[in-house]
């Protein structure tokens, strides 16, 4: 058992007491032994030849199949019914006859998606945030998520992050009460999200200048919010950030660009998911994410781009061919010739999840990162929102900027709504309104649009 597990069993008082003793230690006690050989090994590996990788691949799919089909009712019945053993299974060519999983499939079967051998009362139990409405409950092994950590740090290492270096973070649910929070154990300070008055602003950035930390990381959209006030009211920063490390959502263009103006440095943002099928992130010398494969196997649907996951980190509930309702570009190649890592498939951005478009009446998707243009420019306007209702309506909130001019925020959201409108097609029509504040999620994320639609979507599939 690794320092950090211990802690999670210790009462309060003295866990907060083991906490500021857990930070002075140096990384290589602070993080376990099964984090170390994971990072160790990444790092190594990530120079290796595709052959190599794709050598790898086949090792630790051959393992989990067998797993799978020894431990896993529901995967044993999938290679029975098929009459199929984990055998018959020799390349990624033969991978794809395998059924796919959706998160119908895993709910309905959830019992059954679990490892009998082990017992439950030592497992992890995870589950997915349920924005679609079908949060799914899990099971994971305990070093799960040492590894995950592993990964995580291994492709931040790219922009010059290493384990214990400290960072600021701008994630998790809004605390108004308490909105500057500094954890020793971990040592980040953590800044709560999306809280923009210019008296709690200077107070984030003082802070940040006293704890000295060269990482920010967080919610692009907390992020951005944060870059766009310090803007908006002009206050100088002493400090200087190394990158900046998006996580969680999807990343919109004109988030990218605030940050990377306001904090003069480069933001870098990977991808991944509470399922841990897929891992990808963006290399220290272009903008397209790079999944890699000792993570697991990625796929694409061929018609919708969708992506379609095989994990190899959670034997405890394994994934395999998991259809995750979030959509790519298209790969365009299998290696970066920038950084000459071989990691494959490499595809330019995630355009959302499936629930993230707009879904006109004819039956076409609009997704996210098509709608951003009418709001770069925005003057008046602080925050908005894009909630579609029914196929013929679109609802625009709009949060505005304090004391601004009324004429010119009227006029602003006129243009907004007629350039939506031509965007989205004459049989949709676009209402505003005009409100103080958007919501956000209990866990403090934001969704930029928000459709009823195409939650059928993840049920039935794009046609």
């Amino acid at each position: 058992m690794n320092l950090r597990s211990l802690a999670k069993r210790l009462p309060y008082p003295v866990k907060q007491g083991f906490k500021y003793a857990y930070g002075l230690l140096p990384p290589r006690l602070q993080y376990g032994k099964v984090f170390w050989e994971t990072y160790n090994f990444l790092q190594d590996s990530q120079w290796w030849s595709r052959a190599q990788l794709e050598e790898y691949q086949m090792q630790q799919l051959s393992r989990l199949l067998e797993h799978a089909y020894n431990n896993v009712p529901y995967y044993r019945k999938i290679f029975e019914e098929r009459g199929l053993k984990p055998s018959n299974i020799q390349n990624l060519y033969d991978f794809k006859s395998f059924p796919q999983l959706d998160k119908n499939t895993f709910k309905a079967n959830a019992e059954q998606l679990v490892d009998q051998t082990l017992d439950r009362k030592k497992l992890s139990k995870n589950h997915t945030s349920g924005t679609t409405g079908k949060a799914l409950q899990f099971y994971e092994n305990i070093f799960t998520g040492e590894k995950e950590l592993a990964f995580i740090y291994h492709q931040w290492s790219r922009v010059g992050y290493l384990p214990g270096s400290p960072r600021v973070e701008m994630r998790g649910a809004i605390d108004r009460n308490n909105p500057i929070h500094f954890d020793p154990a971990l040592r980040v300070l953590r800044l709560s999200p999306l809280i923009d008055s210019k008296e709690i602003l200077t107070s984030y950035i003082k802070h940040i200048s006293r704890f000295g930390a060269k990482f920010l990381h967080g919610y692009p959209g907390a992020i951005a919010s944060f870059a766009n006030s310090i803007k908006r009211f002009g206050l100088n920063l002493p400090f200087k950030f190394q990158a900046v490390l998006f996580a969680s959502e999807a990343v919109y263009e004109w988030e990218r660009e605030i940050t990377q103006e306001v904090f003069g440095c480069r933001a870098f943002s990977h991808y991944g998911m509470t399922e841990k099928v897929v891992l990808a992130a963006e290399c220290e010398k272009s903008k397209n994410y790079h999944c890699i494969p000792q993570y697991g196997i990625t796929e694409f649907d061929p018609n919708t781009n969708e992506i379609i996951g095989t994990g190899f980190l959670n034997f405890a509930s394994p994934f395999i061919r998991y259809r995750t309702t979030d959509i790519a570009s298209p790969p365009i190649s299998l290696g970066c010739s920038k950084c000459d890592r071989n990691y494959f498939p490499v595809f330019p951005n995630v355009e959302g999840r499936i629930e993230d478009f707009i879904i006109t009446p004819d039956g076409s998707l609009i997704s996210p990162a098509s709608i951003t243009h009418p709001f770069k420019d925005l003057v008046t306007i602080k925050d908005t929102q894009i909630v579609q209702d029914s196929l013929e309506n679109v609802l625009l909130f709009v949060v505005p900027w304090e004391n601004v001019d009324k004429t010119t925020l009227e006029a602003e959201v006129k243009t907004l709504c007629n350039d939506l409108s031509q965007l989205f097609g004459e049989r949709v029509r676009v209402q505003c309104e005009i409100i103080s504040e958007i919501e956000r999620s209990a866990s403090g994320k934001f969704k930029w649009i928000r459709s009823e639609l195409t939650k059928n979507i993840t049920e039935d599939g794009i046609s």
